[in-house]
């Protein structure tokens, strides 16, 4: 109210002043502006007086909005221009550990770094919800192609039929059958059995002997060590097989009992050398050694009576001779597997 009436008050008093300035225009006449044009003088002095009066009012009017400004800051009333708030402090802010030892003592800052009030509304967190939206997005669509993880479950499913196969249908796929690599000629002889190592020498020798006439072909020798010379009057058999068998290593001889008291049923087992061949084969030899009037024993190959073949026959036939045949074939068939130049050998030769 007060400036109001200020206001009022100054318009008033310039409105009491322009009659006056009117006043003194009209008593001076147009001959005062004639001659004051008349005489060179420029109409901006009367600007500046006129200028000079604005000016004036002006004041007047810049005190009056002080006067208010200063009305309005006067307490109990309502400011209108609103003060910018001081900046909070963070909890701790000005804490300092000078003692790494101390940090146990440390005061427990507790969650004040996610107290947006502390902040206000700053530019910063905008700034990092934007970068996370945009990780967030990234992430989404950063992940595994449709084509990529349709191949991965291929491999995944070929994978798993793979190992089906293998351990399930065909399970000796990567399982090496070893079934008859041991050649060796020194058998376990079971308790019991019907046959035993041999420790007759001279039938040992006979046997060594005999095997090594083969290799040579030798048919002296040969008919010298049966009881039958004649079986070797042919040796064109004989001949071609010594092409190929070059030796008989390792030969072990065991023997069970003859029909007679004087005979033996002899088993020797050896290890063949054959030419061109990498591996060395098992060879197993069914011998009837008889012992002659002199002494000496011979290899039987003469004609025998029904009894003694059906007797060399029930032993042939038994558990434990079958044994020993079934060493050999395992060790036979197992380097027919193996060894391509025995397969050779055994193509050719049959």
């Amino acid at each position: 109210m007060k400036k109001k009436k200020n206001l009022e008050a100054e318009e008033q008093n310039i409105e009491n002043e322009e009659p006056e300035l009117d006043g003194k225009s009209e008593i001076g006449g147009d001959s005062e502006t004639d001659d004051d044009l008349d005489d060179g003088e420029d109409p901006e002095s009367d600007d500046e007086s006129d200028d000079s009066g604005d000016s004036g009012l002006d004041d007047d009017l810049d005190d009056s909005e002080d006067s208010e400004l200063a009305d309005n800051s006067e307490p109990g009333g309502a400011s209108e221009v609103e003060e910018t708030p001081a900046r909070q402090k963070r909890p701790y802010e000005d804490y300092v550990i000078e003692d790494p030892e101390d940090m146990d003592d440390a005061p427990d800052t507790g969650d004040m770094f996610d107290d947006e009030e502390l902040y206000g509304d700053d530019d910063y967190f905008a700034e990092e919800k934007a970068k996370t939206r945009k990780g967030r997005r990234r992430s989404r669509h950063g992940g595994i192609s449709g084509g990529v993880l349709v191949l991965l479950w291929a491999v995944f499913l070929i994978l798993v039929g793979v190992y089906v196969y293998v351990f399930f249908i065909n399970d000796k796929l990567f399982t090496e059958d070893i079934t008859g690599r041991d050649n060796t000629v020194r058998l376990e002889i079971p308790d019991g059995a019907n046959y035993r190592l041999c420790t007759i020498d001279e039938i040992n020798q006979l046997v060594n002997n005999y095997l090594l006439a083969r290799t040579k072909a030798d048919q002296t020798t040969l008919q010298r060590l049966v009881t039958d010379p004649s079986e070797f009057d042919d040796m064109k058999s004989i001949e071609i097989a010594a092409e190929y068998i070059t030796a008989y290593n390792k030969t072990t001889c065991y023997i069970a009992n003859g029909y007679t008291a004087d005979s033996y049923i002899v088993y020797e087992l050896s290890n063949l050398m054959i030419k061109d061949v990498n591996s060395e084969p098992l060879d197993i030899r069914s011998l009837y050694v008889t012992k002659q009037s002199d002494g000496s024993y011979k290899i039987n190959n003469s004609a025998l009576s029904d009894k003694e073949s059906s007797y060399i026959n029930t032993i042939n036939s038994s558990g434990d001779i079958q044994a020993i045949y079934e060493h050999v074939k395992e060790n036979n068939d197992y380097l027919l597997r193996t060894d391509e130049t025995f397969r050779k050998f055994q193509n050719m030769y049959n």
